[in-house]
C-alpha cells in the first residue's frame, strides 16, 4: 500500500522537475532532482538533467560527475562534456567527447565548424599543458574590470600606460588601452574598427601627431587585439588577442619588431599559467626591477578580474611532475611558488651560485630533495656533470649580459643603417641563447637522472 501511495508521488516531483527545467528554473529543478537521485542514483534521464542544472549554474565537477554516470542515451552531453573538460583543462578528453558529439549530427549543421574549432583549441591548449612555465608569484588581488590598470603600479621609465572604457554595442564594452614610451615620441593604442579591436600607433611630429596607422597585419590578424605593452628596448611588444591562436577569450602574445625589414616576427602564445581558456591580458614586464603583472577573469564574477604580479624567470622554467593533477593546478595558478620579498627591495628568487666546495645554490633533485651545497651530492658523476652544467650557465649568463648591452646600445642609436646591424646581432643572441637554454635543460636532466640513480636502494 505504502509503495503505491508514494509512486504518483514520485511522478508529481518528476514532473514539476520537468516544468522547472523547461522554465530554465535551473536551481530549483536541481534540487528536485537531487531528491529523486538519492532514491535511484542510476536514472539516466535525472541524472541528465541534475547535469544540465549544475552546468547552467556553473557547479562545474557536479555537471561532469553526473553526466558521465548518465551516459551515452543524450548526445548532446557529449558537447557539455567538450566544454567542461576543456575548462578544467583535461583536454584530451575534451577533444574526445567534441569527437563523440560530431557523428549525431548532420552534414549540414552550422554547428559542426565551431566545434572543429573548439577540437582544435584544446589540442593547442594540450600542448601548452606540456610546457607550462614555473612561475613565483609575488601576490596577487582582485579589482573592478573598469579600473583595473590603476592598480598597476609602475614607474615612468617605462612609459605611460592609459584605459578608456569604449562602447561598442549595448552589451559590449572593450578596453582601450594607450601606451606611450618613456621618450614620449610614440603611442600604441588600440581602437575599434568595424566593431573589431585592432592596436595601431602614432608619432610625435614637430608640430603634433602622424596620422594614426595599423601597427602590423601579423598583429591586427582578424579576432580582437588588444592592450600593447612595449619593452624598453623597443623591440619586444606584449599583446593580448583573441584570433586563432588564443585558447579561448584574449590570450597574452610576444612578439618583436625587426628593424632591417620593418616588420614584426609571427607573435607567439607565452603558454601557461599566464594564459587560460578564460581572458588573459595586459602582460608588463619591469625588467629593471625584476617584477611583471598581467591580469585575468579566469574563477572571478562578472566584472572582476585577479591581477598577478610575479617574477619573470631569466630563463624558461618547466614544470616537471609525472602528476598530472598537480601540473593542471600549476597551470590553473590554484599553485604557485611564492616569491621571496624582502622589506623595501623589489621580489627575488634565490639567485643559482657557483656549485664549487663550500658555496650554496639551489637545486631541486626530486620534488621533495633540494641540495644546496656541492658535498650533497652521492653520485661523483653526477656532480661532475653538475660542474659542467655551471660552465654553460655561466656562459649563458654572459651571453644575456651581451644581450642586454645591445638592448641599450638599441635605444640610444638614431641611424636606420646602425639600428639594423644591431638589431641582426640582437636576433642572432637571442638565437644563440635559446639553443643554449634547450642544452642547459638537457644536461640539467641528466644530472637529476644520475642522482636519482645513487640514491635508489
Amino acid at each position: 500500500m505504502l509503495l503505491l501511495l508514494g509512486l504518483p508521488v514520485f511522478a508529481q516531483s518528476s514532473e514539476k522537475a520537468q516544468k522547472l527545467f523547461y522554465d530554465q528554473q535551473y536551481e530549483e529543478a536541481r534540487e528536485i532532482y537531487g531528491a529523486l537521485l538519492r532514491k535511484s542514483p542510476k536514472n539516466v534521464l535525472n541524472n541528465y538533467r541534475y547535469a544540465r542544472c549544475c552546468y547552467e549554474l556553473g557547479d562545474v565537477e557536479q555537471a561532469i560527475k553526473h553526466f558521465e554516470i548518465a551516459g551515452e542515451r543524450y548526445p548532446l552531453r557529449n558537447y557539455y562534456l567538450g566544454e567542461l573538460y576543456f575548462t578544467t583543462y583535461r583536454f584530451d578528453k575534451s577533444i574526445e567527447a567534441y569527437d563523440k558529439y560530431l557523428p549525431t549530427l548532420k552534414d549540414a549543421d552550422e554547428r559542426i565548424p565551431q566545434i572543429r574549432e573548439k577540437m582544435a583549441r584544446a589540442e593547442m591548449a594540450g600542448r601548452f599543458l606540456a610546457r607550462v612555465e614555473d612561475v613565483a608569484i609575488v601576490d596577487s588581488m582582485v579589482v573592478d574590470k573598469d579600473d583595473f590598470l590603476a592598480h598597476y603600479r609602475i614607474g615612468s621609465e617605462l612609459g605611460v600606460l592609459l584605459q578608456e572604457r569604449l562602447r561598442l554595442s549595448e552589451d559590449r564594452v572593450e578596453d582601450k588601452i594607450s601606451y606611450m614610451t618613456q621618450r614620449q615620441d610614440r603611442i600604441y593604442f588600440s581602437d575599434s574598427i568595424e566593431g573589431r579591436m585592432d592596436i595601431f600607433t602614432s608619432y610625435r611630429l614637430l608640430d603634433g601627431w602622424s596620422k594614426q596607422m595599423s601597427l602590423s597585419d601579423v598583429i591586427n590578424s582578424g579576432g580582437d587585439e588588444n592592450y600593447p605593452f612595449l619593452m624598453p628596448d623597443g623591440v619586444t611588444m606584449y599583446f593580448a588577442s583573441d584570433g586563432e591562436n588564443s585558447m579561448g577569450g584574449y590570450d597574452i602574445f610576444i612578439t618583436k619588431y625587426v628593424p632591417a625589414t620593418n616588420m614584426y616576427l609571427t607573435p607567439e602564445n607565452v603558454g601557461m599559467p599566464f594564459n587560460s581558456p578564460y581572458n588573459d591580458y595586459m602582460m608588463l614586464i619591469d625588467e629593471v626591477n625584476g617584477v611583471g603583472w598581467f591580469a585575468t577573469d579566469r574563477y572571478q564574477p562578472e566584472g572582476k578580474v585577479a591581477i598577478y604580479r610575479f617574477v619573470p624567470n631569466e630563463e624558461k622554467k618547466i614544470v616537471k611532475s609525472e602528476d598530472e593533477d598537480y601540473v593542471r593546478q600549476v597551470a590553473q595558478l590554484k599553485l604557485f611558488r611564492k616569491a621571496e620579498v624582502t622589506a623595501g627591495s623589489a621580489p627575488s628568487q634565490k639567485k643559482r651560485q657557483s656549485s664549487g666546495q663550500g658555496k650554496e645554490f639551489e637545486f631541486a633533485v626530486t620534488d621533495r630533495l633540494v641540495y644546496t651545497r656541492a658535498e650533497q651530492f652521492k653520485s661523483p658523476e653526477a656532480l661532475a656533470m653538475w660542474e659542467e652544467l655551471n660552465v654553460l650557465m655561466d656562459e649563458q649568463e654572459n651571453m644575456k649580459g651581451q644581450l642586454e648591452a645591445l638592448r641599450r646600445e638599441y635605444a640610444q642609436e638614431k641611424d636606420d643603417a646602425a639600428l639594423a646591424v644591431i638589431a641582426s646581432k640582437i636576433l642572432a643572441l637571442e638565437k644563440k641563447i635559446h639553443e643554449q637554454e634547450a642544452t642547459v635543460h638537457e644536461k640539467m636532466l641528466q644530472v637529476r637522472n644520475e642522482e636519482i640513480k645513487a640514491l635508489k636502494p
